[in-house]
């Protein structure tokens, strides 16, 4: 069997672990904190801020540590609670997401077979924390070799530093002996093009590519992976 990739590079949430589900606990448990209730409204507006936030960090609009407490800032301030302890919530918030650890369906078994063929490396812009505690509870990580956290590196996807680290970590040079899988175009699969290296978007939403990046191969499903890990020199670029 020969292999087409020295390297898969993996992005987290949305990818191996199901962050909605994860988010949706954490948010119970703080809001539980503070004594608040924790309606699906309020997670809605919670991930709509949340969201944001995340999309100005990839932009280089904002710290991980700002983030962090001013998404519970603005949050509190618009369910008319601005008088609550926002930088409290913020820890509540980061503790109860730190022993999250549920994976996508069918996750840990497609990065143990991922793992067979080549070392996997997890490479996320969560909060260092929360991905190492998420990481060491989940049974994944008997499968990967190591993660770069954006918070570690000091960049986040969609800066090539993210990629660059990760190559480092495996002791990989040849970009094209390198795949980056994701499901977000604007940090995974835009840091895949900064970098110069293969790009497999998950998108099993079938979503469009709206920002005309240069995506190697699309997957509606984990399975699909597999295939895209082994085949001759010809396959590469």
């Amino acid at each position: 069997m020969n292999r087409r990739y020295d390297v898969l590079l993996c992005d987290a949430d949305d990818t191996i672990f199901d962050f909605g589900r994860a988010e949706e606990n954490a948010f119970a448990l703080a809001c539980e904190e503070m004594g608040l209730e924790a309606t699906a409204e309020r997670l809605a507006l919670y991930s709509e801020i949340n969201l944001g936030l995340w999309k100005l960090l990839e932009q280089g609009g904002i710290t991980q540590k700002e983030l962090r407490v001013y998404r519970f800032e603005r949050f509190l301030a618009s369910i008319g609670r601005g008088e609550l302890d926002a930088d409290k919530m913020s820890a509540a918030f980061v503790d109860a997401l730190g022993r999250q650890s549920v994976p996508l369906d069918g996750a840990v078994a497609a990065v143990e077979r991922w793992s067979r063929v080549l070392p996997v490396i997890i490479v996320t812009n969560g909060i260092a924390k929360v991905q190492h505690s998420r990481m060491d509870a989940s049974p994944v990580k008997a499968f990967i070799s190591g993660m770069v956290i954006s918070e570690e590196v000091g960049a986040a996807k969609p800066d090539p530093k993210m990629i660059e680290a990760g190559m480092r970590l495996a002791g990989v040079t040849d970009k094209r002996c390198v795949l980056m899988l994701g499901d977000s175009l604007s940090s995974d699969m835009a840091a895949a093009a900064n970098a110069g290296v293969d790009a497999c978007w998950f998108n099993p939403k079938g979503a469009k590519n709206e920002r005309g990046l240069p995506i190697r191969y699309t997957i509606g499903s984990l399975g699909e992976v597999d295939a895209l890990l082994v085949g001759g020199e010809e396959a590469k670029k």
